[in-house]
C-alpha cells in the first residue's frame, strides 16, 4: 500500500477516508474510536471522512504496515 499525502486545511494535516481502497478505509474505520470521524468545510464543500493525518499515520505504520495481514491484491 501506498502512504497517502496529507491535505493541509487551515494549517492542519488531515486524511480524506475516501482516498484509500475500500477495504483499507473499512479496515481503518473499525480500528478508529467511535465518532472519530471529523467534517470540515474546505472552499464551500463539506467534506466528511476525514482525521488527522497523526491518526492515519500511526495506523499506516502500526497496524496496517507491521501486521501486513490487511493487504489485498488491489494494494499491490
Amino acid at each position: 500500500m501506498t502512504k497517502l499525502i496529507p491535505l493541509i486545511v487551515e494549517g492542519k494535516k488531515i486524511v480524506q477516508l475516501s482516498q484509500l481502497t475500500i477495504d483499507q478505509a473499512n479496515d481503518l474505520r473499525s480500528w478508529l474510536p467511535a465518532n472519530s470521524l471529523q467534517k470540515l468545510r474546505i472552499q464551500g464543500m463539506e467534506i466528511n471522512d476525514c482525521i488527522s493525518f497523526e491518526t492515519y499515520d500511526y495506523w499506516f505504520r502500526t497496524h496496517h504496515v507491521l501486521s501486513r495481514t490487511y493487504e489485498t491484491i488491489l494494494d499491490f
